[in-house]
């Protein structure tokens, strides 16, 4: 298995699985925080709201992502 980071391109769109870790499968996140923590941050406006791409499925821009994750340091 491959253990290096994954990159991605300027504009490019990430969902809720790139952005938070899951313990269950020790995949980390680009976040240090678990899902319920990402829509609880949605939800009071610390974020901004997703693009909705389907019925249920929502991505942010990842400039929009790193951006949260610099202030949340």
């Amino acid at each position: 298995m491959d253990s290096r980071p994954i990159t991605y391109p300027a504009g490019a769109l990430v969902r809720v699985g790139d952005i938070c870790r899951d313990a269950k499968t020790g995949k980390s996140g680009l976040l240090p925080i678990n899902r319920s923590t990402w829509w609880k941050w949605c939800k009071s406006g610390k974020v901004p709201p997703g693009r909705k791409i389907g019925e249920n499925t929502t991505v942010w821009p990842i400039e929009v992502v790193l951006s949260v994750g610099a202030q949340a340091q």
